[in-house]
């Protein structure tokens, strides 16, 4: 991978484990390797920060103010040149 990704994939989720790991399949189904996963988890308490800290993501779980502000911690994070949320 080079130094800077290609691709910055954030994804914003609160509570929704089972929706995260899927989401996580997907990006490595689709065999590209020039990317970045990011994460921003809003405190969840259904596990997704435990499941987290084991997965290939740049992550983070503490409250927010909402969709856009996780959004916003989102784009802050990303080094990609382009940015997608999934």
């Amino acid at each position: 991978m080079s130094t800077i990704p290609f691709i910055s994939i954030v994804t914003v989720t609160y509570n929704n484990l089972n929706g995260l790991q899927r989401t996580a399949k997907s990006i490595t189904a689709q065999g590209f390797e020039d990317d970045e996963w990011i994460v921003i988890d809003g405190a969840s308490d259904d596990g997704s920060a435990d499941w987290l800290a084991s997965s290939k993501a740049d992550w983070i779980s503490e409250p927010d103010d909402g969709l856009y502000h996780a959004m916003n911690k989102g784009i802050k994070r990303s080094h990609g040149n382009y940015i997608l949320f999934l």
